[in-house]
């Protein structure tokens, strides 16, 4: 059973009575009653009823087309708890006088008032991920102490002092640290726990689009290549502003969001065997996420490609097996673009001297054949590709790539694969050009080591240490 979470989430996923402020065909805001749904990993929903005339557009003769529907960045509304509701990216659905139905990207709920929100701006929140205490390299208990057996005494934990982790640039400060609960009031238990969380501080505010795909997805991103699996958001929260300045919490609801946090177990922690410590490696996870943002502004193939497959586990090996030798194909290419440069000068230069060598010597029609048949780019491909990659990282990528059956197999008679990369490139063109099938479980046992190279690379590129690299190498 996992352990209770320090986390509590102030509202549940349920359907709630709403007052929504919906705006009016003449630029101001009308009252609607209504209801707001908010689900697990799901995009809010709700209704609205009542005389809706003033929100809609209506033609001669006072008729009214239907369907309507009006674009609502910002969309508020009371709920009969008490509390308010933000809707981001709101589109209002009229389907008649008295009825409409309202969908939404995200809805914020918090205790604050929201009735004059032209813009829903943040300059802090906080995100909880999955594995966070795995990747955190240190734990909140330093040590324990207790009564021995059957005598009075007392039972006590002493915490860390630098179990809290603070990195800070221009922009941002992001803390990764660890709220505690515990259970005292019971005579016959005492428990405690711990649950890590994720906060940050940014200079300047922004929108919860830029929230999420500028901090969000690259955190996830970033631990979700550390551990080699796909890894969930459990709760979301950012904050509002009052007027006095105090800041007020907000409960992000929307597609990817659990609304599950978790509490951390050695177990767990153990099993995911993440081969980065943020604290014993050194390694800043603001420094890693700034430089995914960088690599996804740059569009590197390596992000695009294999950032697109980490929540995508439950493909084919087929699929998988493809996407992977893609994603080792374009990061060679774009990161080698200087030196095939001048290996193209070069080619090109002697490619034309020879067609202008042979010229006096063949008649028009071999000519063309010729200049149609010779290479205009140096030898490349997907064999240069695993071989360079192979040769930067460190352990033995192509002794592992050789151990696996399907290789063995490609490299025996009658295909004589002369190498692991050769073999590779002689299964991809089987697959791609569908002129042959192979067994799952043999193009499984490539993709792991597959996936454990791109893993280990897209970890280089984001500065982590060879400590780091070597390890993913290593893992089983």
């Amino acid at each position: 059973m996992s352990r209770k979470t320090a986390l509590t989430l102030t509202f549940a996923p349920d359907e709630y009575l709403v007052t929504w402020q919906l705006p009016s065909a003449t630029g101001g805001t009308i009252e609607a009653h209504g209801s707001l749904t908010v689900e697990a990993d799901r995009s809010p929903r709700g209704t609205a009823h009542g005389d809706l005339t003033d929100s809609l557009d209506e033609l001669a003769g006072g008729v009214f087309p239907f369907p309507q529907r009006v674009d609502v960045p910002i969309l508020t509304g009371s709920l009969t708890t008490g509390a308010n509701v933000l809707l981001i990216n709101a589109h209002v659905t009229y389907w008649f006088t008295n009825q409409a139905r309202i969908s939404a990207d995200a809805a914020v709920i918090t205790l604050a008032n929201v009735s004059n929100a032209d813009e829903a701006l943040f300059k802090s929140f906080d995100v909880q991920i999955g594995s966070l205490d795995a990747i955190a390299g240190v734990a909140p208990i330093k040590s324990t102490t207790f009564p021995k057996k059957g005598a009075a005494g007392t039972w006590a934990a002493e915490l860390r002092s630098d179990f809290k982790q603070e990195w800070s640039d221009a922009g941002a400060t992001l803390t990764l640290t660890y709220n505690g609960t515990f259970h005292s009031s019971d005579p016959y238990a005492f428990t405690m726990g711990f649950s890590p969380l994720l906060m940050c501080e940014l200079a300047e505010a922004v929108s919860l689009r830029q929230i999420i795909d500028q901090w969000i997805v690259p955190l996830r991103r970033v631990i979700s290549v550390a551990t080699g699996r796909s890894e969930e958001i459990t709760c979301l929260t950012v904050y509002l502003l009052n007027q006095s300045g105090a800041k007020q919490r907000g409960q992000v609801f929307g597609s990817g969001v659990t609304q599950e946090p978790y509490g951390s177990e050695r177990e767990e922690i153990d099993k995911t065997n993440s081969p980065l410590k943020l604290k014993t490696d050194e390694v800043s996870l603001l420094e890693l996420a700034r430089n995914w943002q960088k690599l996804v502004a740059a569009h590197h193939p390596l992000v695009e490609t294999y950032g697109s497959m980490l929540h995508a586990l439950d493909q084919h090996p087929r699929s998988r097996f493809l996407l992977l030798l893609q994603a080792i194909e374009g990061t060679h290419g774009y990161e080698t673009k200087a030196s095939f440069a001048k290996r193209l000068k070069v080619h090109t230069e002697a490619r034309d001297a020879i067609v202008d060598l042979v010229k006096g010597s063949l008649d028009e029609k071999q000519l063309k054949f010729l200049e149609r048949n010779l290479r205009k780019q140096p030898p490349g491909g997907l064999e240069n590709a695993i071989n360079w990659l192979a040769k930067r990282l460190p352990g033995e990528v192509k002794k592992q790539l050789d151990e696996t059956e399907l290789v063995a197999a490609t490299k025996a008679a009658p295909i004589n694969a002369k190498n692991a990369p050769d073999a590779l490139r002689i299964v991809r063109n089987h697959l791609a050009h569908g002129t042959k099938g192979y067994d799952a479980s043999d193009l499984r046992g490539v993709v792991v080591v597959l996936e454990k190279t791109v893993r280990a690379h897209a970890l280089e590129l984001l500065g982590c240490p060879n400590d780091v690299v070597g390890r993913v190498l290593k893992t089983s």
